[in-house]
């Protein structure tokens, strides 16, 4: 276990988004079908977006960011599982009653206060990832709290939302999505910024999951939950890490971008405390000729194909500032290629380079100045130069609020500049749906015992910890509570059985779960159980029917005839 002392001193505060998609037949504010799929897709169609102003007359930062980029959005549709609701040509239906009550439901399983009336607002995504430019999203619990570590993690709402589509790439100015997930309904509870190590993170994640798993309202597999990681150090800012598919990634983003932000205070210091100043770099770049493109790793033909240009940003002084550390392997400069990357959609590989010492010397330039070489359509140039030229600025004030992208070894790259509250509007199109004060007595009597709840009855019937993980992390506590109390079994080996036994087995290719659901799975335990069979012999007998699904609990113990 890695010792967070220093994290703690240099503050670390952490907080969690989790993006988890609901088991519902249907979509969120339409009737089409839930189905992710990657077969051919029907029909496409190309969008622009553009941004529109807030509930107060403001644009969001995030929006005109991304207009700048200028992207040609193409979206990939199904004719069966996409209307014209997601394509913004029809309005919505109400809210899918389903997912409204399992949202409920989960804001339930964290203690929230709930509301009596659900009001749907528009959140804007100027990125491409919805085609209407922005998603549906409501509150439906607030301040929510469950033991944690010995103290309390609290969460601050939980809301019901719309899934975005899912990209399948993004070259240049041209992004392509798939709009299977799109609409999909899902639930984002949120944390306080209560987490103070990576480590913690790491398990507040595992156990959000397993809270809302343990309901079986929710969907699995890979794409069903995604994590907004969300990271800061005194004197930093909030970051938030986007859509990280896996809780064994959290801990190191977390850690990594912790140190990232310390060391952009470094390089703030080091930088007020040189002869420069944000203003001494300016917009301004000169174009190479055919010769010098092709010693800087260019193509000019394909250059002059695409009508290209290549060209160098010489920045006095400030060569040391672009090699400042950052992340591991990684320096300020890939701060400022990560921003050109997403802004001026530079496509080509490298984004944005040192320049080679032939050209440095052929400039003239002393071993202090930076010289940074790309190449793009020449409106993306002049992008590219104001943007490094923010980045820098930026650099002498503060570590900029952002969202990044998760790298692989816990690494981040810029993704987009972080929203702020001006992306939020009221919708237009459907009125506040009031809650029947019968639903929560309802609803409240369909939910399941809290996992921190059954850790506690588990560990006295001497479970070990690696038998209760598993149970709860293969939704199969219930399972196991009824056969408790059904089957004369002891507590260890039917949680083996269960837990380990299954899992062995499903491996092999004997998968009890999908052969025989659970209901014939607990038959043939209690079976075995009244007739003095042992849950090893149970495994032997369940891994027959499996293969032979056919046969009763008593013709495969003729054959397998097990201790």
């Amino acid at each position: 276990m890695r010792d967070y002392t220093e994290l703690r001193e240099l503050g670390f505060r952490g907080g969690l988004e989790t993006h988890q998609q609901l088991a519902t037949a249907g979509k969120l504010f339409c009737r089409c079908s839930t189905r992710i799929r990657n077969d051919e897709h029907h029909q496409e169609i190309l969008r622009h977006m553009r941004p529109t102003l807030s509930e107060f007359g403001e644009y969001d930062g995030t929006a005109l960011m991304e207009f700048k980029t200028k992207k040609q959005v193409h979206y990939l549709l199904y004719n069966d599982s996409v209307c014209t609701y997601e394509m913004d040509d029809t309005p919505p239906f109400q809210a899918n009653p389903e997912a409204i009550n399992y949202s409920l439901q989960l804001a339930m399983m964290f203690n929230m206060s709930l509301v009596d009336e659900l009001h749907i607002t528009r959140k804007q995504y100027l990125d491409g990832s919805i085609p209407t430019g922005f998603q549906r999203t409501a509150i439906v619990g607030v301040n929510g709290v469950i033991p944690f570590l010995g103290r309390k993690l609290h969460f601050i709402q939980m809301s019901m939302e719309e899934d975005a589509c899912r990209e399948v790439s993004d070259i240049g100015h041209h992004v392509v999505y798939r709009t299977d997930r799109l609409s999909i309904p899902l639930v984002e509870p949120v944390t306080a910024p209560e987490l103070y190590t990576p480590l913690e993170m790491a398990i507040a994640a595992k156990l959000i999951g397993e809270t809302m798993r343990s309901t079986h309202l929710v969907r699995r597999g890979i794409g069903s939950v995604r994590q907004d990681v969300n990271v800061s150090i005194r004197g930093g800012t909030r970051i938030e890490i986007k859509g990280v598919a896996k809780i064994g990634y959290i801990e190191s983003l977390s850690r990594i971008e912790a140190y990232r932000q310390k060391a952009l205070l470094d390089l703030r210091h080091q930088l007020r405390s040189s002869d420069f100043t944000a203003d001494h770099y300016k917009p301004e770049f000169t174009l190479l000729n055919r010769i010098t493109t092709a010693g800087e790793g260019f193509n000019p033909e394909i250059l002059e194909t695409r009508n290209h240009k290549a060209a160098v940003m010489v920045l006095p002084g400030f060569e040391k500032y672009a090699n400042w550390p950052t992340q591991p392997g990684l320096t300020f400069l890939d701060e400022l290629r990560g921003r050109v990357r997403v802004i001026a959609c530079i496509q080509y590989n490298p984004v944005l380079t040192g320049a080679t010492e032939t050209l440095r010397a052929n400039m003239n330039l002393s071993p202090e100045d930076a010289a940074l070489v790309f190449a793009g359509p020449e409106e993306d140039l002049e992008t590219t130069v104001k943007e490094i030229c923010i980045r820098i600025e930026e650099a002498f004030q503060e570590v900029p609020p952002e969202t990044r992208q998760a790298l692989p070894g816990g690494n981040t790259d810029f993704e987009r500049i972080l929203p702020g509250a001006d992306r939020m509007y009221p919708d237009t199109d459907l009125p506040p749906q009031p809650i029947p004060a019968e639903t929560f007595n309802s609803l409240q009597k369909l939910l399941p015992r809290k996992p921190w709840e059954r850790r506690d009855i588990y560990r006295k019937l001497g479970l070990s910890n690696h038998l209760m993980d598993r149970l709860l992390n293969l939704e199969l506590c219930d399972l196991y509570d009824d056969l408790l109390a059904s089957a004369d079994l002891k507590p260890k080996p039917l949680a083996s059985l269960l837990a380990d036994r299954m899992r062995g087995s499903r491996r092999a290719g004997k998968d009890w779960l999908k052969v025989l659901k659970e209901d014939r799975i607990r038959d043939t335990i209690v079976w075995c159980s009244e007739n003095g069979i042992t849950a090893k012999g149970a495994w032997h007998i369940l891994d027959w029917i499996s293969e032979n699904p056919g046969l009763t609990p008593e013709e495969a113990f003729k054959v397998v005839k097990p201790a």
